[in-house]
């Protein structure tokens, strides 16, 4: 059982060492540096429990032709021991929200097939699920820059 309420609000500057130690616990290889390296150029919100960070998700809105602006979720972390309690649905929520306020015509997220956690939580939300050649044809690769990714919803 979850142990405080959890709290999702924009990151500051002083967030960023927390971030990107969750990062580091959450993603190996390319994920780790893009996530790391692009913090300066999205818009990042964290999920607190008794004041400590504990999530945090990287947000950035861009047009596609023929769909309109798309909200994306381009990283979104958990601490390990605070997985599947909650924090990754209340990020996507929040995410939401954010790109609602920011007239974003749709919400994208992408991920590896091999991430289970991930493509359920989106699916539970509502999110549809489409496979790469359908994210291609839509154009969704560049949009989500989502260049070894295979899931997207």
């Amino acid at each position: 059982m979850l142990e405080g309420k959890i709290i999702v609000r924009e990151a500051t500057d002083k967030d960023i060492a927390k971030i990107v130690d969750i990062f580091k616990q959450s993603f190996t290889g390319s994920y780790r540096y893009w996530s790391i390296r692009d913090l300066r150029y999205t818009y990042n919100i964290v999920a607190e429990i008794n004041g400590q960070i504990v999530g945090a998700a990287e947000l950035y809105c861009r047009y596609l032709e023929g769909l309109g602006d798309i909200g994306v979720i381009y990283f979104l972390a958990v601490k390990p021991s605070f997985r599947r309690k909650g924090v990754g649905k209340e990020l996507v929520k929040v995410a939401e929200n954010i790109f609602f306020i920011w007239k974003c015509d749709y919400a994208a997220a992408s991920t590896t097939s091999d991430n289970k956690a991930s493509i359920n939580l989106f699916k539970k939300m509502g999110y549809k699920v489409l496979d790469r050649k359908s994210a291609e044809k839509m154009g969704l690769i560049y949009t989500l820059y989502a260049f070894e990714d295979d899931v997207f919803s």
